[in-house]
């Protein structure tokens, strides 16, 4: 009898559990979706073979850009980084803080640039389901959440 009431607590609790953990994961659906943003706005917009081929263009104008950007945001952040061993630096540092902030500003004019480009390659129906879409960018733009230990 004793072993009987036992056997339901903890049959109980493993099912409690299951529960917990499948709302767990029904509710923490990725922040990323799983199709890329080339993919995502081609077959959303359903761009013609002359859009894709421009849109393409874009991208790589826009990855060029990028790139550069990266580049220079690691290189300041670079000499940041290593002013933590002078302290008495406090005016390179703030001249450093103030170049990264420049090119974080830069970033992002360089993604409006580029979404605004993106726009103008599509016709007027298209151009309304885009900024539709405008919403969802974020999405595949920022950066996954990491697991915190």
């Amino acid at each position: 009898m004793q072993n009987n009431n036992r056997l339901q607590w903890i049959i109980l609790g493993l099912i409690i559990s299951n529960l917990l953990l499948l709302t767990f994961i029904l509710i923490n659906k990725p922040q990323h979706p799983k199709m890329d943003f080339k993919a995502y706005i081609i077959s959303s917009l359903d761009f013609k073979e002359a859009q894709i081929q421009a849109f393409e263009k874009e991208i790589q104008h826009h990855i060029t850009t990028m790139d550069q950007l990266e580049k220079q945001i690691v290189a300041n952040k670079i000499q940041l980084y290593s002013l933590c061993a002078h302290p008495q630096t406090e005016a390179n540092k703030q001249v450093l803080l103030h170049n990264l902030g420049n090119l974080q500003e830069q970033v992002e004019a360089n993604f409006m640039a580029h979404f605004s480009a993106i726009r103008r390659l599509c016709t007027a129906p298209q151009q309304a389901k885009f900024d539709s879409l405008i919403y969802s960018f974020p999405k595949f733009f920022s950066r996954p959440k990491r697991p915190r230990k």
